[in-house]
């Protein structure tokens, strides 16, 4: 019996050591510290920290590249190739934002009539290929640029990513510094101003006023009267607002806020204007600003029309043609002749190269986004560009709900405002996604935080999606779909 016995426990144990299971369980027990380490290698490297990292970094370098708008091949600018590129990624940002929707939408619409009224215009026209690609190009990349400001927001704060943009600008500004004699006034100085401002907005108002001072003295020595007006009437506002919490004056709601603010900046505005005007007058802005004020407040046409011609053009075609022409379109002899004859009539000698040599030497361009996109695009680009205006004016008078103005969302927002109406087209790409991203991402007027008097800096908010980010509960959600661990706040 024993013999017998012994052989059936002998021939169980084989079997188990047989078995799947058994075989299972000791590969497992044989490789699992080597598992273990790389499951261990695997996790770190797929952790929130690291994913975190990573998407920041994708964010600073997307943020950068849209504020460069050197031309690639083609006539594509750095810019606009970026912002196309990664709509994938970014598309998820703003894809429930329903201030973006109508954006979206008139970009899409001014796009393709800009495209087919080149195309129908071919017949009586000449049309040049690269001017038709780099405005149609530009027209859909104005969301999608939008779209990387919000996600990378979502990801850096709207501060570090207006800071990002103004330091793709200031790249792009480079080259001005060997091929202009005045390069700050026409890149670097707009560069460093949204830098600048963007570094001190979580500051003291004391360190915000000294900044702008600094900044308004530079442009002074600059000559760039538009730009100084700009900077005085952001100053202006900081000192009322600081004035406004050391007195502890109080309004109960935002909208009411907003309202008067609005009043005392229209007062603002008026008093810096009247005094660049009077300082272009004596001289104190150069030689040159000197005699150009002066012939132009003599003119009959007065100061704004005889510093701006091209409006007079701009009307002229306006009513010979109001369909526009397409984009890449370059205008006939009876065109030039309309345009000229619009100049003349404000007291402007169109006769000086000025109008065959710029405005229409390669393409109809009139010095004003919005009649600049109505010769290309029709009235869905006068629309478009309307809607610009209307945003950037919007984003402005939702900051003026509290009593804390962010200065780099009011200097790209004015700056969007003037060449919307009396500036190139050219100058808006850079500055859209800045003004039109913040403009998405604010909350509604009526949630707006009214801080009180205090004139310390603000807590610095962590990065966004990191295990520290918490958003202040005075500020709401804005108009984006909520992500919960995400800095949206313009303070930031």
């Amino acid at each position: 019996d024993r013999p017998w016995r012994a052989a059936s426990i002998a021939a169980s144990t084989s079997c188990s050591l047989r078995s799947p299971r058994f075989t299972t369980r000791l590969s497992t027990w044989l490789v699992s510290p080597c598992m273990r380490g790389r499951t261990r290698n695997r996790q770190a490297a797929t952790s929130p920290s690291a994913h975190t990292a990573t998407a920041a970094t994708i964010a600073v370098v997307l943020l950068v590249c849209v504020g460069v708008r050197r031309e690639l091949a083609a006539a594509l600018s750095v810019g606009d190739c970026a912002a196309l590129a990664a709509i994938p990624v970014t598309w998820t940002a703003v894809r429930k934002a329903r201030r973006f929707s109508l954006l979206l939408v008139l970009s899409i619409l001014a796009a393709g009539t800009a495209y087919i009224m080149s195309l129908l215009a071919e017949s009586s026209f000449v049309v040049e290929a690269w001017a038709r690609r780099a405005t149609t190009l530009s027209l859909l990349a104005v969301p999608c640029a939008v779209a990387v400001f919000v996600w990378g927001a979502r990801r850096l704060g709207t501060r570090r990513a207006a800071l990002a943009v103004g330091f793709g600008m200031f790249l792009d500004s480079l080259p001005l510094l060997q091929t202009n004699t005045n390069p700050w006034k026409f890149g670097v100085g707009a560069a460093v101003t949204i830098m600048v401002l963007s570094l001190v907005a979580d500051q003291r108002r004391l360190v915000q006023i000294v900044a702008l001072l600094v900044l308004s003295g530079v442009f002074l020595v600059s000559d760039s009267r538009s730009t100084l007006a700009f900077l005085a009437i952001i100053l202006g506002t900081v000192i009322w607002q600081a004035l406004a919490s050391w007195a502890r004056w109080h309004v109960p709601t935002p909208r009411r806020l907003a309202v008067s603010q609005i009043l005392v900046l229209a007062v603002v505005g008026i008093v810096a204007m009247a005094g660049v005007v009077m300082a272009s007058e004596s001289g104190t802005l150069g030689e040159d600003a000197q005699n150009r004020t002066i012939a132009q407040s003599s003119s009959s046409a007065g100061l704004l029309l005889s510093a701006r011609p091209e409006l007079g053009a701009s009307w002229a075609l306006f009513q010979n043609r109001p369909w526009g022409y397409g984009a890449g379109v370059k205008p006939r002899f009876e065109d030039l002749w309309v345009a000229k004859q619009g100049m003349a009539a404000l007291g402007y000698d169109p006769e000086n190269g000025y109008v065959e040599n710029f405005m229409f030497g390669g393409r109809i361009e009139l010095h004003s986004g919005l009649m600049d996109m109505w010769a290309a695009a029709s009235i869905p680009g006068a629309l478009l560009l309307l809607l610009i205006a209307g945003m950037a004016l919007a984003a402005m008078m939702r900051d003026l709900g509290r009593l804390k103005a962010t200065p780099w969302l009011f200097f790209a927002a004015l700056t969007v405002v003037q060449n919307v109406f009396v500036g190139p087209w050219t100058v808006l790409p850079a500055y859209l996604p800045i003004v039109l991203g913040a403009a998405v991402l604010q909350p509604p007027l009526r949630d707006a935080a009214q801080l009180g008097a205090d004139d310390a800096p603000a807590t610095p908010p962590r990065d966004a999606l990191s295990s520290s980010a918490v958003a202040p509960a005075s500020e709401p959600a804005p108009d984006v779909e909520r992500r919960p661990a995400v800095e949206t706040s313009l303070r930031d």
